[in-house]
């Protein structure tokens, strides 16, 4: 079983994390996500990560990596759903996301944020 789901909101993408992801999996996520932003216009992409429950050093280097790669597309990532526990382990082991994400408390806010910075000043 794939332990993600990646769906289409017209051009944007919501992808949902299992709560068990392997690091094979977080390649294999990468790789999709890079391509299908790729072949098609896709204005921004919400990562839920509110069924994980300890974002692992390679996990959250894979996200910034992906987050990169996608700002030089032109596509807005937004973390949503990052639970305490989840925060403190980021806080306790010094892992930061970089500059090219933004954050929400959940998917609908993420959503928000993505359409009010595509539409502009």
């Amino acid at each position: 079983m794939i332990p993600y789901s990646i769906f289409s909101l017209g051009d944007i993408l919501l992808v949902s994390l299992q709560e068990e992801i392997e690091d094979s999996s977080v390649i294999a996520l990468s790789k999709a996500l890079s391509e299908r932003v790729r072949r098609g216009h896709v204005r921004g992409v919400v990562i839920d990560l509110k069924n994980v429950e300890v974002i692992d050093t390679f996990l959250a280097e894979h996200i910034c990596a992906l987050a990169a790669v996608l700002n030089l597309l032109n596509t807005r990532t937004v973390i949503a759903g990052l639970g305490a526990s989840a925060i403190v382990a980021l806080k306790n082991f010094d892992i930061s996301f970089g500059k090219h994400l933004a954050f929400a408390l959940d998917s609908q806010q993420a959503l928000e944020k993505i359409e009010r910075d595509s539409a502009g000043p």
